[in-house]
Formats: structure tokens, sequence, C-alpha cells
């Protein structure tokens, strides 16, 4: 993987979610390390002071595509990173846990590809509740290079809800990064997911309301973890110290892995 075209200079970068929890955290951090942001949110008021809004709902097609318009004024010169964060959680239908989570954020992803440098840098963010998504791996790759209209029709015909659609959501996150890397390899243009664990967000009450566990976790680990410690993990993942960082998965859950594991066996 060669070096970001633009080294440790002033990048470009469009962030997804920007208006909340980790979202607005790598917005802030972005805009005070002296980069240009591109804040994208249902509901834009809340991103912070610096960063360009712009208004995107990415359950809708028509709003991914007007976006991408808007994104098209703004500035000069390619974009050099995108970091999508923004998501629903399980309380939602499933049908919208699907489009945002998964097709809207493909969507928006595969629009700003030729607008992106080569050598730019792509951060997903899924969940570690992807791990427990029902497809194989086979089934996951051939979900994702499903055409959206056919794929939507596919997991709906799944009849999962509530956390089931949430965790198939993020582990396709996880592929589609996968697929992703391999693809934009020969414009070495990098392409990681990141999955948390529970983060105190604004939703985490909607998290805990279809996952329970979700204060075990916290037991064992001690707290959740904060917007920030997850922002500054995808703020280094987009940054060109990150250059051999591509194609994986970083689980960001405090040690609860470990920790599960070595109870486990105790």
């Amino acid at each position: 993987m060669s070096s970001h075209p633009t080294g440790t200079g002033s990048r470009r970068v469009v962030v997804t979610g920007a208006a909340s929890g980790i979202g607005a955290a790598l917005a802030a951090r972005l805009v005070a390390a002296g980069h240009e942001v591109i804040g994208v949110d249902r509901a834009p008021a809340t991103i912070p002071d610096g960063a360009v809004r712009v208004t995107c709902d990415l359950a809708d097609p028509a709003s991914v595509a007007a976006a991408v318009g808007e994104i098209d004024g703004i500035g000069a010169g390619p974009l050099h990173g995108l970091a999508a964060v923004a998501g629903v959680p399980g309380t939602a239908p499933p049908e919208t846990v699907y489009a945002v989570n998964l097709l809207g954020l493909r969507r928006l992803t595969e629009a700003l590809l030729p607008r992106l440098a080569d050598g730019g840098a792509i951060v997903l963010l899924s969940s570690m509740a992807g791990y427990r998504g029902t497809a194989t791996d086979e089934e996951a790759a051939a979900l994702v290079a499903l055409p959206d209209d056919v794929l939507a029709a596919r997991l709906a015909a799944l009849g999962l809800a509530g956390p089931e659609a949430y965790q198939l959501s993020k582990q396709l996150v996880q592929r589609y990064a996968l697929d992703l890397a391999a693809r934009l390899h020969p414009r070495a243009v990098r392409a990681t997911s990141i999955s948390p664990g529970p983060v105190q967000t604004p939703i985490l009450a909607d998290f805990r309301a279809t996952m329970p566990s979700l204060d075990v976790a916290a037991e064992l680990v001690g707290r959740h973890a904060r917007p920030e410690e997850v922002a500054a993990v995808v703020e280094f993942a987009l940054s060109p110290e990150a250059s051999w960082l591509n194609g994986v998965d970083l689980r960001l859950d405090g040690g609860l892995t470990a920790l599960r594991s070595t109870t486990a066996t105790r």
C-alpha cells in the first residue's frame, strides 16, 4: 500500500452520522486537526462547528443522490476519506435497519468512490454484534454481491427483526469492507471496518432494549466505551499513519472478548 497522496497535510473527509455520538466526536477531532470535514446527517443542525453540514437520510436513495450532488459543490479537489458512521439500532423496523445500516451505507460509499483520491481511506462502522450475524461467510459474500433491490428483497424474505436484523446488517458491513479493500487495492484505497462494543451514545438505551447483555458487558469491562475513544481509532484508520491497515475488521470492545473467553475457561 502506498502512502496517502496528501501525506500528513489537510485532507477532505466525509463523515456520516456526524450530528451525534461517534460521528460527532470524529468530526470534531478532524476539524481540530485542521482537516476539511463534510458532515452528513439526517438532522445536521448539531454537526460540530467547523464542518460543512449536509442533510441526508440514508434510507432514501433520492436523499443520498441529493447529498452526493451537494458534496460535489463543496470545496475543490478530490475527497481523501470517508467514515460511514451513521446507523440505527435493532429497535427500528427491520427494513429501516437494512436500509440505513447496509443499503444506504453502500449506496453512498459507491457514489463517492469516483470522487475519492487514489491512496484514500474508507472506514465503515460495524459492531461487535456483527459477529453474531446468522450468515455463513459464503452467504455473506453472496448477499453483498447482490444489487440493492435484489438484496433488499432477499433480506426481507429472511424474516429477521430486532437484534437479529441488526446483527446481520453489521455482519454484512464487515463483509462489504473486505470486498471493498480487494476491489480498491489497485488504487491504493484502503477500506476497513470497525466494530465497537457498547458505546455511551444517545441510542444506547435503544440497544439495551433489544440486547440486555449490554449491561453484562459493562460489568465485565467496567464501563461502556466513550464516543471519543472510538472516534480516535477511526481517525487513525483514516490517516496516512495507518497505511498498512486494510481489509480487516477492528474489534473495539475494551477487552470484552478476552474477558469472556478467560471467564468461560475458569
